[in-house]
């Protein structure tokens, strides 16, 4: 009877628009939930035990998976992880919008099919449109300013963006543009992590979260300000 009840919360490895997985109706779901959480994720570069980690850490209370790029491997090795473990199945959001960085491949192989990568999706949350993309194209190692243009013209009031390696929120007029930093390599002085974002009617709170390891080799997760 546990495992029926761990199979009701496996993610179904389908892509819609935008190559977004999950089923239809979840991802029909998730753009009118009210409080919506989404487990959001980028740069892990191949470190698929730190991703597996966050996911069985933090993913079973999230909506969807946000991944912003380098290390769409990772995510393909979760999908197939999850298949034979229900534990970890239970743990994986049913939705997840994943985009290919410049150290990717626009495909990835999945058992007998193929997973595809877009690398922008337009993900809709909350009736809140959301921009997510890795950054390369739009130039984020000198600045924002061409994100936030392709936010303008998409309608998106929040954007998720990976690439640089360091945390960061930028808030101006009703646009918030986010970067979780590198849950593998960070950069800046930066601890490796990841974000939560809780998205709500008017607003989109972001918790950082650091990850560090104590002196007996486990693995702490804490909330910190990256400013």
């Amino acid at each position: 009877m546990l495992a029926d009840l761990y199979r009701i919360f496996m993610i179904e490895i389908s892509q819609h628009k935008q190559n977004i997985i999950g089923s239809k109706k979840a991802i029909d779901n998730l753009a009118i939930k009210d409080h919506a959480r989404l487990l959001v994720i980028s740069d892990s570069h191949g470190r698929y035990g730190t991703v597996e980690s966050i996911v069985r850490g933090f993913g079973a209370k999230c909506d969807a998976l946000i991944f912003c790029g380098d290390g769409v491997g990772d995510i393909a090795q979760l999908l197939y992880a999850q298949k034979n473990d229900e534990k970890l199945a239970a743990c994986v959001p049913p939705v997840i919008a994943a985009v290919h960085g410049n150290c990717d491949p626009g495909t990835y192989p999945l058992d007998k099919g193929t997973l595809y990568f877009s690398d922008l999706i337009e993900l809709k949350v909350n009736g809140r449109g959301i921009l997510i993309t890795h950054g390369h194209n739009q130039g984020v190692d000198w600045g924002i300013e061409t994100l936030g243009l392709e936010m303008q013209v998409s309608e998106c009031s929040t954007a998720f963006y990976g690439h640089t390696h360091i945390a960061q929120e930028d808030n101006f007029k009703n646009y918030k543009i986010v970067n979780p930093g590198s849950c593998s390599r960070p950069r800046g002085g930066q601890p490796a992590g990841f974000a939560i974002a809780t998205v709500e009617k008017s607003f989109v709170d972001i918790a950082f979260i650091k990850i560090e390891l104590n002196s007996n080799g486990s693995t702490e997760y804490k909330i910190w300000n990256p400013y």
